[in-house]
């Protein structure tokens, strides 16, 4: 869905999906147990919430008692295109170890997670493949960012 959303210089033009979940932010972050659901019913684990937030437009939708709308937010946290194009004459493609996915075909993720008060910089930014996206998520690891590029702890 990546390549299709790109523009024709391989630099994504939008987000690549939206995504609508319905989850309590304690577990969202994991300082509980719980799951997502979706708008058609489906339950998601917190940890495949998150992989999908990840990479999509989060927009806080504040619920009332019976689950009505009291406030919507708006979209944010993304990486720009400048940092986009920023990351990848950095990362040259997928930074994990031994990967030579290239870059218009990764995500931009924040190495310390948004949930936990990761910034949306450079610093904190690294090209991932969608197969390694979904790795470093599941084993949760942690990398090192340099101007020079990404040093995953695995």
């Amino acid at each position: 869905m990546q390549r299709g959303v790109a523009s024709t210089d391989g630099i994504p033009t939008t987000d690549k999906a939206k995504v609508v979940v319905l989850m309590d932010l304690d577990a969202l972050v994991g300082d509980v147990r719980g799951t997502g659901t979706t708008l058609t019913g489906d339950v998601l684990s917190p940890g495949v919430v998150r992989r999908l937030a990840c990479d999509a437009e989060i927009i806080p939708m504040v619920l009332g008692a019976d689950s009505e709308p009291l406030d919507v937010g708006r979209g944010r946290r993304l990486f720009t295109r400048g940092q986009r194009l920023a990351l990848i004459a950095r990362d040259r493609g997928c930074t994990y170890p031994g990967c030579t996915v290239p870059p218009t075909w990764c995500d931009a993720h924040h190495v310390v997670p948004w949930h936990r008060g990761g910034l949306t910089c450079l610093d904190n930014g690294a090209l991932l493949c969608q197969r390694h996206h979904t790795v470093v998520h599941e084993r949760d690891l942690r990398a090192t960012v340099t101007a020079a590029g990404v040093t995953w702890h695995t």
